[in-house]
């Protein structure tokens, strides 16, 4: 199953990204090299891997108060959390973190090469 997945425009500071995958939102955080608390690309445990923080969600504005004085409010729901170690690991997605991952590991893994 192929993802759409979208790196948001911007400058970013010690491999911190953001950008969408479909209609969820995501950040990572990413290294140049592999680390020991990294996510494993290929079974997504603990292990050899660039991407040390990930979080996938989505953003939901709900609508509170009377039609008089209306409030609204930020809900956010999360499907994946990485941080070391996964918090919340929806088995509904985890086909589409895995694709998100692998993406991550390819783009930042290469070099470029000068003549």
């Amino acid at each position: 199953m192929d993802h759409n997945i979208k790196i948001d425009d911007g400058k970013y500071k010690y491999g911190y990204i953001k950008g969408t995958i479909d209609n969820y939102y995501w950040y990572a955080l990413v290294h140049k090299e592999q680390m020991d608390f990294g996510i494993n690309p290929f079974d997504l445990e603990t292990g050899q891997g660039r991407v040390s923080r990930l979080c996938v969600y989505k953003e939901f504005c709900e609508q509170d108060g009377n039609p008089f004085l209306p409030t609204s409010r930020v809900r956010r729901y999360i499907y994946a959390n990485y941080r070391r170690e996964w918090d919340v690991l929806n088995n509904n997605h985890e086909k589409m973190v895995r694709e998100l991952v692998n993406y991550l590991e390819r783009r930042y893994s290469l070099k470029l090469l000068k003549n």
